[in-house]
């Protein structure tokens, strides 16, 4: 069961696992409406849909806000039932994406856990957490509080490499993440790309951009994992992005991960950008 639980949870929190925004203390400006756009996502485990993830962004000169959910699928809440939301706010500069605020709720059967982090401007990062789960310090590896200084929530990654392959630069990356319980580095690289023919399940089709993930776990795993670089070599964990409309933004369209359940999918299946909205055939 728990290896289930940490399948689905790394396939949804790699590409939209972020969360929701407490309220600043002083309302910021509104964001200018450049480069909004909804996502919509299904996962697919054995060929079984699993759950979604939908996915708001909205992108200006100096600001974004990105907001997000997760759920598995209503079939599957007999065997676990997980949800997640959550949002993220933060500043732009330099073509670098800085998070102001970020929260997140996530629900694992009767277990809740929500978390608040609030990012001064050195890098720091202040952190709330409340949860029902038994977390005690000999459960989880520890993290050192230095290395949380300049992390980003997962939520600002994507859309730091999203930004990245907007600009051609390709994905290779390193990214210190923290989501408020663990504490990664996640590494990018290129592989070749990928074209995608027309499907039922995708509102995407075409040459896709090839992002290979591996991940050093820093610390707040369980101490029974496997930790350092090594930790998923036995799986293959590749992000495919692309622009569902011509000329549009590059975003996350596809995910593929080996599990010992069978495969995992995951596919953009509904997307909207400006007045411009996608919908496939099986979308959920």
């Amino acid at each position: 069961m728990y290896a289930f639980k940490n399948s689905w949870i790394k396939s949804s929190s790699l590409l939209l696992a972020g969360f929701i925004l407490a309220n600043a203390a002083i309302s910021p400006p509104a964001i200018a409406a450049e480069k909004n756009s909804e996502l919509h996502y299904t996962v697919y485990l054995g060929g079984l849909y699993l759950g979604g993830i939908e996915t708001e962004i909205e992108q200006g000169d100096s600001q974004y806000k990105i907001e997000s959910a997760a759920n598995t699928s209503q079939a599957f809440n007999w065997i676990v039932s997980w949800f997640a939301s959550g949002e993220t706010e933060g500043l732009i500069g330099l073509d670098k994406f800085f998070p102001r605020q970020h929260q997140h709720k996530s629900t694992w059967n009767q277990n809740v856990r929500v978390v608040t982090m609030d990012y001064g401007k050195s890098g720091s990062v202040r952190v709330e957490k409340t949860t029902t789960r038994d977390e005690g310090p000999d459960r989880y590896t520890p993290i050192n509080p230095a290395s949380l200084t300049n992390s980003i929530d997962p939520m600002t990654a994507i859309l730091t490499v999203t930004n990245q392959l907007d600009e051609g630069k390709g994905c290779t990356m390193r990214l210190p993440i923290f989501d408020g319980h663990r504490r990664y580095d996640a590494f990018l690289s290129d592989v070749p790309s990928r074209y995608f023919k027309p499907t039922r399940y995708s509102v995407f089709s075409g040459n896709a951009i090839g992002c290979k993930l591996e991940f050093d776990r820093i610390g707040g795993f369980p101490v029974n994992q496997q930790q350092g670089l090594d930790a998923y070599s036995d799986q293959d964990v590749v992000v495919w992005a692309g622009a569902p409309i011509e000329g549009g933004r590059i975003v996350p369209v596809r995910m593929q991960l080996k599990t010992r359940f069978g495969n995992m999918e995951l596919h953009l299946d509904r997307y909207r950008e400006g007045p411009m909205q996608l919908v496939s055939r099986n979308s959920q």
